[in-house]
């Protein structure tokens, strides 16, 4: 059994943690800028910067950040430690259902309560939090982020890096462009573009203030 090495120390590392040791895996440590109080039990390896300090060969990596509006970060950190030569864990919590149709490739997070149902395809890195289900022949693409609560029903499809707010629904047939936004509570029955933020009910473009600023 290989040791796991976590990356970060929030809440979402806490709830990786727990699956983690439902699962009975091995977790050596974590690396963050400053030791937290969150994740007792296990040592504080130092920063990220030491990362190269562990044998690619005796430890898997499991990015244990979670995201708000952006998984930009976590998609780093992933690639980074896969051009180091670490493999990076999946992680599927015991209390969680993925249908033995579905594979799950590296990188992938499926939390407690979650769904995944025939035929869905996951990408890599994608992170499907606590309680969200993910219905029958939805694809989720890379380093997306599927948040508590959130269901997609069946026929969707999330593109790359796009963010599914917490307890938002996604309509059968729907399209989440790449990197898109789609707010809390959101309810999406229409096609939204790749790097579009879409809000209420049912769910309508904003203005992208992090775009207007950077103009």
């Amino acid at each position: 059994m290989t040791d796991i090495v976590l990356l970060g120390a929030g809440g979402h590392a806490r709830s990786v943690l727990a699956a983690l040791a439902l699962s009975g895996e091995r977790v050596r440590g974590y690396l963050a800028p400053v030791a937290s109080d969150r994740l007792l039990g296990i040592e504080h390896l130092g920063g990220d910067d030491v990362l190269d300090a562990f044998d690619p060969e005796d430890v898997a990596i499991v990015v244990a950040l979670g995201s708000t509006s952006s998984t930009a970060l976590r998609r780093t950190l992933h690639i980074d430690a896969v051009s180091r030569g670490f493999t990076i864990a999946t992680v599927v919590h015991p209390r969680a259902f993925v249908d033995p149709s579905v594979v799950l490739p590296p990188g992938v997070q499926v939390l407690a309560g979650s769904i995944v149902n025939a035929g869905a395809r996951i990408g890599e890195g994608a992170l499907i939090n606590s309680g969200a289900i993910v219905e029958h022949d939805s694809v989720v693409g890379a380093h997306a982020h599927i948040a508590p609560g959130a269901v997609l029903a069946g026929d969707v499809t999330i593109g790359e890096g796009a963010h599914i707010g917490l307890g938002s629904r996604i309509v059968q047939g729907v399209t989440i462009g790449s990197g898109g936004v789609v707010g809390a509570g959101a309810v999406v029955i229409t096609d939204v573009p790749a790097q579009t933020t879409v809000v209420g009910v049912p769910a309508r473009p904003i203005e992208d203030k992090r775009m207007r600023n950077d103009a």
